[in-house]
């Protein structure tokens, strides 16, 4: 008995590292066209580096209004970025959504939305992370979660 528990717990651990690989290999198979484009997207961080040292250290999340942090984005494949105002607007005028076009930029490192780009720190099937620069070695990383 104390084998078959053995054997059943070794064969658990055994298919829980082949789907967690598979997993890993699927993201890998995705072109980051894909990755963008595979759901919606909600900014979850904003954090900046005031003082060029190369460390994040002043949240800027924490002060966006309640309307903006429940906006949702959307890549389609046609190059459209569509921006969604979730169940709270900022003001009953605005429009529930508004597009913008995007594409990927030298070899796919900086991600283009209209005439402003970012550079891409991390792309994964769950988080989408860019880099805003500013003057004086200032910057800004911007995440989002996929929905």
């Amino acid at each position: 008995m104390k084998l078959l528990s053995s054997l059943t717990f070794l064969l658990a651990i055994i298919m829980f590292t082949n789907v967690r690989c598979k997993k890993n290999d699927d993201e890998k198979m995705l072109s980051k066209t894909e990755l963008l484009t595979s759901g919606s997207w909600k900014l979850t961080a904003v954090v900046a580096d005031e003082d060029a040292n190369g460390s994040y250290e002043k949240d800027e999340f924490a002060r966006f209004s309640d309307c903006y942090k429940d906006n949702y984005y959307t890549f389609q494949s046609n190059g459209v970025l569509e921006l969604n105002e979730g169940p709270t607007k900022c003001s009953p005028a605005d429009s529930q959504t508004e597009t913008a076009t995007w594409q990927l930029t030298q070899n796919e490192t900086y991600l283009k939305i209209n005439t402003d780009e970012w550079k891409l720190e991390e792309l994964t099937i769950s988080t989408l992370k860019w880099k805003e620069s500013y003057s004086g070695g200032r910057s800004s990383l911007v995440t989002f979660t996929k929905r």
